[in-house]
């Protein structure tokens, strides 16, 4: 609408601002409020992350001092109970794991595991915890179980690692050409030679040589 002189102006703007006023006082006090939430929202992540980086830490020194285990226990407990959302709570429990497994404890590391693959929101550690995991169940006997792990889809970047325990598995299950091809694709990723890989596909040459020569022998593929 167009207006002839300024008060004609002047008087539409008392007008609008009469009818709308309220909507624009409650729209700037939902924006001030939303600032303020904002504001306490990240202070109190701040706070939350900082929190779960104390008890990493006392977790990191307790691991070093075997007769601190209870306390690295129940610090990776509240971790995981209470800051799941934190890569630290992750973190923990691939580190605990770790040490069950180094005293034997193979079914409280895997729960550590599939903890990790559950719960944590980083795609890097669920994807190490996948492979650790499937490295343990080979070592259980567990081979289909790994095989499954492994045949799900990881990046790019954990390939070299995957082909390679995948060949293990193969190879343990006796399926000698099948393993030999996952070792060479490890290889083919990897960066730069890995001479105990080209072991691995050498070893299978020459065991499947070994069976051509002896007939009374099964093939192992």
């Amino acid at each position: 609408m167009d207006y002839e002189t300024e008060e004609q102006q002047i008087e539409a703007i008392k007008s609008w601002w009469k009818e709308n006023s309220t909507m624009v006082v409650t729209g700037i006090s939902i924006g001030v409020a939303s600032i303020f939430g904002w504001q306490y929202y990240q202070t109190e992540n701040v706070k939350h992350a900082e929190q779960a980086s104390v008890l990493y830490e006392q977790v990191l020194i307790n691991s070093t001092n075997p007769s601190k285990i209870n306390d690295q226990l129940a610090g990776v407990n509240q971790l995981e109970a209470e800051f799941s959302d934190t890569p630290y709570a992750a973190l923990s429990a691939l580190i605990v794991a770790k040490q069950q497994l180094a005293v034997g404890e193979f079914e409280k590391a895997q729960q550590q595991y599939r903890w990790v693959i559950e719960n944590t929101s980083q795609d890097e550690l669920k994807y190490l915890a996948k492979i650790r995991l499937s490295r343990l169940l080979l070592t259980a006997d567990k081979k289909d179980e790994a095989l499954a792990l492994l045949n799900e889809i990881y990046p790019e970047s954990f390939n070299a690692m995957v082909f390679e325990l995948k060949g293990d598995v193969l190879s343990s299950q006796g399926n000698s050409a099948e393993a030999k091809t996952a070792y060479i694709k490890a290889l083919s990723l990897s960066k730069g030679p890995n001479r105990w890989l080209q072991l691995k596909i050498d070893d299978i040459g020459e065991s499947s040589a070994e069976s051509n020569l002896n007939p009374g022998t099964e093939p192992s593929a």
